[in-house]
């Protein structure tokens, strides 16, 4: 699938794995229906009524599909078990970069697409997956031409590539308004460096109605300059490949969280340096989990002149409505301070570029938490002979 065509699982129910298998999910976990035309010739018999349902984690990926099929068809009930009818599984993968979806059908196996029943064969000729669930998909907030890709294998091993166009319209008219808010501590020291906190929420809107980020860019002032002696403890590209998990403690530089109306939970995790054998500065990456899901925010690290710059060239096309990143202070810490940050005015410039094309430019100014308030001064009031009038005084 494209990026940004998907589904909201927010008040879905994930069909269990049994009752995928035996294709006896519930209304909950219904999203779709399927139509399959079968048999030799120009009129084919076309069987109706087919139920697509999406499932927890299947074949390694974090959902799956159950395609529940009636297998009558005239005299012939090719159907089995408790259903009554023939099921293919299917795993949906999450691209961690796009959070674009793609969806495999079993290869072979119980729950691959048959091709023959009960010694009759099926010569399926079309097969159509209606997703129909009201509210359940969403459309990218980009307009550029996209493209759904397939890939079709059959049963002699023979393969065939397929695509076919697609847009959406009327980008242009999605606004895109987030709020973005940092601030760090004013206590800072050599051992624990300095802290910094972002904040990025969108406002409350009819969903759909807003663009969604595509790539952003931030400069840090030059007060909070990027800590070397971390920049150097950075995780090896092969070793964040491999496992994350795996990496040196002293490149967990952060933690991030993101809240979005397509889960029902919040996805976060660590943020980490990591460094690529081409790249001068490591990558600033950030892991972020949740009901399966994992989406890895990548930004390319730019040091010149004392001010640090992040670019995250590629943010996926889904809504979110609120984002956090957090770097604390620490022996590993991602920032140390070279000035008085109470006494500084520390300004970020920030843009955002949204997937309709909108961009937002603003100077981003880091409020300062901690710092001692002013002293105000004892006010003495001067009072002088206060004169009184007797008789004849004036």
């Amino acid at each position: 699938m494209p990026g940004g065509l998907s589904g909201i699982l927010s008040g879905v129910a994930l069909c269990e794995e049994a009752q995928a298998n035996a294709g006896t999910c519930g209304p909950d976990s219904l999203i779709g229906q399927t139509t399959v035309s079968v048999g030799l010739g120009g009129d084919p018999f076309s069987v109706t009524g087919g139920r697509v349902y999406i499932t927890k984690g299947y074949g390694g990926a974090p959902f799956g599909l159950s395609i529940v099929n009636p297998a009558k068809a005239g005299p012939y009930d090719l159907g089995k078990g408790a259903c009554d009818c023939v099921v293919v599984r299917a795993k949906i993968q999450v691209d961690p970069h796009t959070a674009a979806l793609t969806v495999s059908t079993d290869s072979s196996g119980p729950y691959a697409i048959p091709t023959i029943l009960d010694g009759i064969p099926l010569q399926i000729q079309h097969v159509n997956v209606t997703i129909d669930r009201p509210g359940f998909t969403f459309n990218p907030s980009n307009c550029s031409p996209l493209q759904i890709n397939a890939s079709l294998q059959s049963t002699e091993g023979a393969t065939s590539a397929t695509s076919l166009p697609f847009q959406v319209t009327n980008c242009a008219t999605l606004k895109f308004a987030p709020k973005f808010s940092a601030s760090t501590a004013a206590k800072t020291s050599k051992a624990n460096g300095a802290s910094l906190q972002v904040k990025l929420a969108y406002p409350k809107a009819p969903f759909s109605s807003q663009a969604n980020i595509t790539s952003v860019r931030v400069d840090l002032p030059k007060q909070l300059p990027s800590r070397l002696t971390t920049l150097q403890k950075a995780c090896t590209a092969a070793q964040f490949a491999s496992n994350p998990a795996g990496c040196p403690a002293a490149s967990v530089i952060g933690h991030a969280k993101a809240i979005t109306p397509l889960l029902p939970v919040p996805v976060q995790g660590p943020a980490y340096f990591v460094s690529h054998g081409g790249e001068a500065f490591p990558s600033l990456i950030m892991v972020l989990q949740g009901y399966g899901v994992t989406v890895e925010l990548v930004g390319t690290t730019l040091i010149k002149n004392g001010i640090t710059s992040s670019t995250f060239k590629t943010v996926p096309d889904v809504p979110v409505g609120s984002f956090e990143l957090t770097l604390p202070q620490g022996k590993f810490s991602a920032l140390t301070a070279n000035a008085n940050l109470c006494k500084s005015k520390l300004l970020m410039p920030t843009t955002f570029n949204a997937q309709n094309g909108a961009v937002l430019q603003q100077g981003t100014k880091i409020s300062v938490t901690g710092c001692a308030k002013a002293k105000k001064g004892k006010s003495h009031k001067k009072h002088g002979k206060k004169g009184h009038k007797g008789k004849g005084g004036r």
